[in-house]
């Protein structure tokens, strides 16, 4: 018995370790979900946030704006600055030079310029005793002589690369004694004695002569600042053809200026003469403007009285300074370069011409700025023109802009003449005048054109854009009482400054945003 229970009890031991054996291993095993599985490494996550932060975000280049330097940001960009330090020590950009090593680099340079600008007083002064105070015999040869010897002098040196910049220098002083002497032929009455023609005509045709012949020294020697100077001698003479000719005189002679210096730069494929020749046209035609019959050293500057002559003008000017601002928009210039060595990035000629134009076009502005209808159709022309150009540049196709803008302008524009001019009376509802239509239905057609192509639109167009507007509505509304005019003004500067802080969030813009935020504490 005892050995038959024995034997019935190996088989019981060896099924309890077996089950020993699993309920071991059942035990052992994990429950649940293990979220550690999922968990990412500290480390590993502030490494990714890092790549995260130096990760450069290539946008879309805004080419009429250029390189512009940002006031505001979101942060986390400055690790790809120059001279920054990124997180292993090491430095990817080399940071720019201190004052010593530009002072090393470029002193020399700029030492060479500051002796070129006193050469030029000096000679300038000279040829200024030369012309006043010598016997007039005396001075017409000594005027001819150092005329002469610069002309020389630039004939010798211009073709030496490193005497470049001297030669230049000395043409343009030699063709500013050339006009001077001119000058000094009518004051000294020497004009007088010819029959065949009166000696303020001698006078204009003989600067017009030095203006051909310091255009061709311009094309021999292949240099804009000479062609420049013509230019701007020619806009002079077209002042000065207003004491003869009257307002229109002066708006023909703006005009040709105008054509002739953009006609250089399609010639010369030259950025510098398209940007200065949007810049001058505007800031001349805003002297005639605002003018109240300034006299600049016996220059009298003739205003414009005829509103639809000063109108017609700025549509001319216009048309012409937005399109040659879409030709030439990759192009170098001297305001670009200009702005570069000051650190304010290199923006582009559309940018810096418009801005630059727009100096002399508000002048015109505010010079009407109590002809509410007048200054509104003058403002619109010219946001109507310039929104067309940039949308061009920013590559949107002119067929799109074709039923907004294109075919629509002229035939207002012949409207407006007809019913300004009185050839066609019509009486206006309200009292309106034609200018105050023309402003409605423009600013309508304009705005369905940005509208309809505002992704086209670049973040720095439209915070610039705005302080323009603010500019604008203060110049143009009336606040000098406490009645509906500083209301007005107050909220339509609301409406553009809330509107900048709704497009910053829309746009997730940091430059915007700032704009809006500090733009009301400066107003």
């Amino acid at each position: 018995m005892t050995e038959d229970s024995g034997e019935q009890k190996k088989p019981a031991d060896k099924n309890d370790s077996r089950d020993e054996i699993i309920r071991k291993q059942s035990f052992s095993r994990a429950r649940g979900i293990d979220i550690t599985s999922f968990m990412i490494d500290e480390k590993d996550e502030q490494d990714d946030l890092w790549a995260k932060a130096v990760e450069k975000v290539e946008e879309e280049k805004d080419i009429a704006m250029g390189e512009i330097a940002e006031i505001f940001s979101k942060g986390g960009e400055d690790f790809d600055r120059a001279g920054a330090i990124q997180k292993d020590g090491t430095v990817k950009t080399a940071p720019e030079m201190d004052s010593v090593t530009d002072l090393a680099v470029y002193g020399e340079k700029r030492l060479g310029f500051g002796l070129l600008i006193a050469m030029i007083f000096s000679w300038s002064l000279i040829g200024t005793i030369v012309g006043t105070v010598l016997d007039p015999i005396f001075g017409a040869i000594g005027l001819s002589v150092m005329a002469i010897v610069g002309l020389y002098l630039g004939e010798k040196w211009i073709p030496n690369p490193n005497m470049r910049i001297l030669g230049v220098t000395w043409v343009i002083i030699s063709m500013k004694l050339i006009y001077g002497l001119a000058l000094d032929l009518w004051h000294w009455g020497w004009l007088d004695d010819f029959s065949f023609a009166d000696e303020d005509n001698l006078l204009g045709a003989l600067l017009l002569l030095g203006v051909v012949l310091n255009i061709g020294i311009a094309q021999r020697h292949d240099e804009d600042a000479i062609a420049a100077q013509a230019i701007l001698i020619l806009l002079v003479v077209g002042s000065a053809a207003g004491a003869l000719y009257g307002e229109f005189g002066v708006a023909i002679m703006i005009g040709i200026g105008t054509i002739m210096l953009h006609g250089l730069a399609i010639i010369r494929n030259s950025g510098n003469l398209a940007s200065m020749g949007i810049a001058v046209s505007y800031l001349w035609v805003g002297v005639h403007a605002i003018s109240n019959n300034w006299d600049f050293f016996g220059l009298e500057i003739l205003p414009f009285e005829d509103e639809l002559l000063l109108f017609l003008l700025m549509v001319c000017v216009t048309a012409t300074n937005s399109t040659m601002a879409a030709k030439f928009v990759e192009k170098d210039n001297w305001f670009s370069d200009a702005f570069k060595s000051l650190g304010l990035g290199k923006p582009g000629l559309w940018s810096v011409s418009v801005g630059l134009g727009m100096i002399g076009a508000l002048l015109a502005v505010a010079a009407n700025r109590l002809e509410t209808g007048y200054a509104l159709a003058q403002l619109v022309l010219l946001l109507t023109a310039f929104s067309a150009s940039y949308l061009v540049v920013r590559g949107v196709e002119w067929s799109r802009l074709l039923p907004l803008i294109i075919l629509p302008a002229p035939i207002l524009l012949f409207a407006l003449a007809i019913l300004e001019s009185g050839i066609a009376d019509v009486d206006l509802p309200y009292g309106l005048r034609p200018y105050s239509f023309y402003a409605a239905i423009t600013a309508a057609f304009t705005a369905g054109a940005l509208l309809r192509n505002q992704t086209a639109v670049s973040d720095h167009v439209l915070w610039a854009g705005g302080l323009v507007i603010v500019t604008l509505l203060t110049l143009l509304i009336p606040a000098n009482d406490e009645g509906s005019g500083a209301r007005t003004l107050l909220i339509s500067q609301g409406i553009v400054w809330v509107g900048l802080a709704q497009l910053s969030m829309y746009r997730d813009s940091p430059s915007i945003a700032g704009t809006a935020v500090v733009g009301p504490w400066l107003w």
